[in-house]
């Protein structure tokens, strides 16, 4: 991240705290400009909350936790959640939204599980950064998974921009036709022949692809054969050392999507491309 601003939701848990002393320690001695928000949801029945006299104790809790804050950089604000996170994006003219850990009865997960599509793509406007991993933040090793689409080169070109000293790794998982049966019109060895075709065809396309690129970093791409799935992805993604896993989202969040965001140990970077 470069002379970037970047808000980060808080619900005041221990684990939101890790995640400000992490981002807060990555940041150091960076131009990045670092907002925190604490959204009071609208609750039936909820006690009427005095809105500045929350903002007055949670500036103090930070405070205590860490000094270097200042009191311009927290956002208390009651209201919908989503809704508020998106206006200020726009108000404060975000580059990052950083969340926190994907676990039940936590905030992330409510966050996600709560919200219907519409409101989660309509937070998806910028970068957003998901904080899987509890190890210091990093982001040396990016891989992106590709379907070599415009709208991937597109997101390959804004995460390179926002990490140019970052290697990345372009991920292309492809499948052959006939992998589950066989087509009783063509014996085994037209089946073998015909794949054999299309798997040229496909490792050209990825590498075409590839070498249009026009990015500063170092690059590489990964291959691999086989349907794309989140299991395969992630023991991928650790075996190459991965620090941060960059996915794009195109019109909705798909259970792809979720799962990895939910199964995953990696730091995650999800943001909307539009088609």
């Amino acid at each position: 991240m470069t002379n970037s601003k970047l808000l980060l939701a808080t619900d005041f848990s221990k684990k939101s705290f890790k995640i400000i002393k992490n981002v807060l320690k990555y940041i150091e001695n960076k131009e990045d400009e670092l907002f925190i928000i604490h959204v009071i949801e609208d609750k039936l029945f909820q006690e009427k909350i005095d809105i500045e006299i929350a903002k007055t104790e949670g500036f103090k809790l930070l405070k205590k936790k860490f000094p270097i804050l200042k009191e311009e950089q927290f956002i208390c604000v009651e209201g919908d959640l989503e809704e508020q996170i998106a206006l200020y994006t726009e108000k404060l003219m975000i580059s990052f939204t950083i969340l926190g850990n994907s676990k039940k009865n936590d905030f992330i997960y409510s966050f996600f599980e709560n919200s219907n599509t519409k409101d989660i793509v309509r937070n998806l406007k910028t970068l957003n950064l998901i904080i899987k991993s509890k190890d210091e933040i990093s982001f040396k090793n990016i891989l992106i998974p590709s379907d070599l689409s415009p709208e991937s080169k597109k997101y390959i070109y804004e995460v390179s921009s926002a990490f140019p000293e970052a290697k990345i790794k372009i991920y292309y998982s492809y499948s052959l036709p006939y992998e589950r049966g066989y087509n009783f019109n063509l014996n085994k060895k037209e089946i073998s022949e015909y794949q054999k075709e299309i798997k040229k065809d496909l490792i050209k396309e990825a590498e075409d692809f590839f070498n249009s690129l026009e990015i500063t970093n170092k690059k590489k791409l990964i291959i691999k054969e086989g349907i794309l799935d989140v299991k395969k992805l992630l023991k991928d993604s650790k075996d190459l050392k991965t620090d941060l896993l960059a996915i794009h989202t195109t019109g909705f969040f798909s259970f792809f999507a979720f799962y990895l965001v939910e199964y995953s140990k990696t730091n995650i970077l999800i943001k909307k491309v539009n088609s």
